[in-house]
């Protein structure tokens, strides 16, 4: 699934981790739209990350969004 709107994509970052218990990342792709995938993917690609949920706790990219 992908995401224009980054409060959206931020929440469901969230609500799949609250579900598996594992970290997910927002990662925007070349064509500017933003998905929602697996950490551990992500590292092992080595993408660039525009918020995970390993640090959700500690801060939050928009104040808006908690």
């Amino acid at each position: 699934m992908t995401f224009t709107d980054l409060p959206a994509v931020i929440e469901e970052a969230r609500y799949r981790c609250s579900e598996t218990g594992r970290p997910f990342t927002v990662v925007q792709r070349n064509t500017g739209d933003m998905k929602v995938l697996a950490e551990q993917w992500v590292m092992r690609k080595q993408m660039r990350v525009m918020y995970s949920t390993r640090h959700d706790r500690v801060h939050t990219v928009l104040p808006g969004v908690k």
